[in-house]
């Protein structure tokens, strides 16, 4: 009997509703006791705030994105935590929205790491609704995504009907790959978890790093935000700044917290309890460096302040 912990990734390009995904799967009465490891695109991590705390650990993939250049500090941090006194018995990893699942599901092949556990499948959420109007520049990178999976989610699938998505699944997806189609990320647990669909073996050299095709940001202050002052910021924003997320302390409900997303043109605001601790906004956005640098985004939620 195999007695390794098993290791699903979960995969996909910016805003695909990989967060929304674990989300639902924490809060399933059949979820075990999960461990979930975040990886985020730039220094701030913003999805360990929005994922829901459950028995097990929430845990961050510190100094960035593990598609570049510290493949091997996650190896050293997995290997801690398998050869700690509490290690996980189920790891969920979720990627960078920019990363390669190669070369994440690669290092379980590594001495190190094949002793304590198997890769048991790569899910990769696919954004129906967007999937059609991404860059050049993110095509190869949705590719590779695509071609580590086991199996494939298509997310917001109420939002297109089912003759284009038939269309969308014929330019994008290997005949045989297997697909499911979510609403809310709504999927059951019994097709993610324990599906020994990993083929570890069949995984070819991780591939070289992303280039530089995307403008990453971070910003936070304890300042108020204005709702009207945010929507214009992110108007002139337009089509350059792709994705971003965050937590808002809003001038017009300043004891609510208020999550933000953004996917291409899509942007949505909602209400999420009230503050614990100290209010402070902060949000991470991401774009197409020809078309924006970190320094616009920056300065485009920076003039957000105040009042509307």
């Amino acid at each position: 009997m195999d007695n390794r912990t098993p290791v699903t990734i979960i995969s996909g390009f910016l805003g695909a509703g990989k967060t929304t995904l674990i989300n639902q799967l924490l809060q399933s009465d059949r979820a075990r006791n999960i461990t979930v490891l975040v990886n985020d695109f730039g220094a701030v991590n913003i999805d360990t705030d929005l994922i829901i705390k459950r028995e097990r650990e929430v845990m961050e993939l510190s100094n960035g994105c593990v598609c570049c250049s510290i493949q091997s500090d996650m190896v050293a941090q997995l290997h801690a935590m398998f050869t700690s006194d509490n290690p996980p018995e189920y790891l969920l990893i979720e990627t960078s929205g920019v990363a390669q699942p190669r070369r994440i599901a690669s290092v379980f092949g590594y001495p190190q790491l094949s002793r304590f556990a198997r890769l048991d499948s790569v899910v990769t959420l696919i954004d129906v609704a967007n999937i059609d109007g991404l860059s050049d520049e993110a095509h190869h990178l949705v590719r590779s995504q695509i071609e580590a999976a086991d199996l494939i989610i298509a997310t917001k699938a109420d939002l297109v009907d089912k003759k284009t998505r038939s269309a969308i699944y014929d330019r994008w997806l290997f005949a045989d790959l297997p697909v499911l189609e979510a609403i809310h990320g709504a999927v059951p647990v019994s097709v993610l978890l324990d599906q020994r669909r990993g083929r570890l073996e069949q995984i070819s050299a991780p591939e070289a790093a992303l280039p530089n095709q995307f403008a990453s940001a971070h910003w936070s202050s304890d300042k108020p935000v204005s709702y009207k002052r945010l929507q214009a910021s992110l108007k002139r924003m337009s089509g350059a700044l792709y994705r971003a997320k965050g937590i808002v302390y809003c001038d017009e409900f300043p004891t609510e917290r208020i999550v933000f997303n953004k996917v291409g043109a899509r942007i949505d605001f909602a209400k999420s309890g009230t503050w614990d601790g100290v209010p402070r906004t902060d949000i991470v956005g991401i774009g197409y460096a020809n078309a924006i640098t970190a320094e616009q985004i920056r300065h485009e939620l920076e003039v957000a302040q105040g009042p509307g």
